[in-house]
């Protein structure tokens, strides 16, 4: 009877220590309203780490709970639109809606990802997902949702741990629950004209490398990340690097998208 009763002590202090690690890291953000950019675009160029594979994105917050991230070309007739919408309760996304943009064509959506409660569904997946991990962050949405979760940090001088929950690659597509990431400071440094902190980024859920993040000391949003591991086919690493931003309304929006595929 000791035996059990000292058995079903030990176990009950695990599942506390186990679930520690989630509650402590919530606890380490306060949401502010007014560290959200509502009406600001990010620009920057992702590529591999050699500068190959080199797109654009762009990124636009409509409302405190609302981004969009454009992936497109100069010149070219097709992008990517991801709408994102943020859960700021648990600091993650719980909406992706997926389209791709056509020159001259109507938007036509893609996927969509819904997350109810502890339970993640998308559209090409035939049984829902369920999340044990928060936050999470999409590293196919390059690391989006984190940046701008960076701003609320209590200390942003410290370590943070959150989970990559992300897209796979395979048929059906599927979403995993990936691993644990660590972002921890490291100093601060000049990067790009800012003064930013520097971060190592990487665990269990970058295949167990470790990459760089810049932030800007000022808005706690990203300035660029140096990945060595690929987000998605056609990149074995990643750099992402903020090119420049500029304030715009919704309608100026709208016309950005669609000159970006060469629409009129």
């Amino acid at each position: 009877m000791k035996t059990h009763r000292t058995a079903v002590i030990v176990f009950a202090a695990l599942a506390l220590f186990a679930a520690a690690p989630a509650a402590a890291q919530m606890s380490a953000y306060r949401f502010k309203a007014a560290n959200v950019p509502v009406g600001k675009v990010f620009h920057y160029t992702k590529s591999n780490l050699d500068g190959t594979h080199a797109t654009l994105i762009s990124i636009f917050v409509p409302a405190t709970d609302r981004i969009e991230a454009l992936k497109w070309d100069r010149g070219g007739s097709e992008a990517t639109l991801i709408q994102a919408k943020m859960d700021w309760s648990k600091f993650s996304v719980c909406r992706f809606d997926g389209w791709r943009l056509s020159r001259d064509s109507v938007p036509e959506p893609r996927v969509t990802l819904d997350v109810q409660g502890d339970m993640l569904s998308m559209s090409l997946m035939e049984k829902p997902l369920q999340i044990s991990h928060w936050p999470w962050h999409s590293y196919d949405f390059d690391f989006t949702s984190l940046s701008f979760t960076l701003p609320h940090l209590q200390n942003p001088e410290g370590t943070l741990a959150f989970w990559r929950t992300d897209f796979v690659y395979k048929d059906p597509p599927a979403v995993a629950e990936l691993g644990e990431i660590q972002l921890r400071f490291e100093g601060r440094e000049s990067r790009a004209g800012k003064s930013v902190r520097r971060y190592s980024i990487g665990g269990a859920g970058l295949q167990g490398s470790h990459g760089t993040w810049w932030a800007d000391r000022r808005t706690g949003l990203l300035v660029e990340y140096e990945i060595p591991v690929g987000d998605e086919p056609g990149y074995d690493s990643v750099r992402l690097k903020l090119t420049g931003t500029e304030k715009m309304s919704a309608q100026h929006w709208e016309e950005f998208k669609r000159q970006a595929v060469g629409s009129r």
